[in-house]
């Protein structure tokens, strides 16, 4: 179809479609740098190069684009993971798995990393996504025999913290070899595998992420 012919309104779509795409991308690159309370819609509105009026067409607040920043960010992910566990029987390879390939993501795009970090735990976006996926998995592992968990709202609290202190562990380091499989390791002792078919499982070959829908 000729560009003279594109309908107006489908114009306009692309247009708004890519008008908050800078919007997000700009929040997201600044959360990573000075974390949520050290951003203002002013930083927001200059790093995407648009006017405080345009933000306000497409989010109502600094925490509005924010949520929308980890829904995009964040959730995808967690689908992704979710796409890649579902056909898994071991309940310890679920749980490895997923924690490797969240460490690997922050390896893979830093500001993704820096941009969960400085979220940080007790964000109730970022619980409300990966919270449920972590007490699901560790809930399989308890009725599967697999893992012994006295209390499942508890150790998802210690694995979320574990896995943002994680994070920046490695974040903040030149190289940091075999963390994925080592923080895996650490998790799967926490909920009861023993240490030797610990390590078994966290240094199994890791699927690809299926892509993004």
């Amino acid at each position: 179809m000729p560009a003279s012919s594109v309908p107006d309104s489908s114009r306009q779509q692309r247009r708004r479609e890519q008008t908050r795409a800078r919007l997000i991308a700009a929040a997201k690159n600044l959360v990573a740098v000075h974390g949520v309370d050290g951003v203002g819609l002013s930083e927001i509105t200059e790093a995407a190069d648009l006017g405080a009026g345009t933000f306000y067409n497409y989010f109502r607040s600094r925490d509005d684009i924010v949520e929308a920043v980890v829904e995009e960010s964040i959730e995808s992910v967690g689908a992704r993971l979710d796409k890649l566990t579902a056909s898994l029987s071991d309940p310890a390879e679920v749980f490895s798995f997923s924690l490797r390939h969240l460490v690997r993501q922050a390896v893979t795009d830093p500001v993704w990393g820096w941009f969960v970090v400085r979220l940080g735990v007790a964000h109730p976006k970022l619980l409300a996504i990966l919270g449920p996926r972590c007490a699901r998995d560790l809930r399989q592992g308890v009725d599967s025999g697999r893992f012994t968990i006295p209390d499942i709202e508890l150790a998802t609290a210690c694995v979320f913290g574990a896995l943002l202190s994680t994070l920046r562990y490695t974040l903040s380091r030149e190289s940091a070899a075999h963390v994925e499989e080592t923080f895996a390791q650490t998790m799967l002792g926490m909920v009861g595998v023993p240490a030797d078919e610990a390590w078994d499982v966290a240094s199994r070959e890791l699927p690809d992420l299926p892509g993004a829908e």
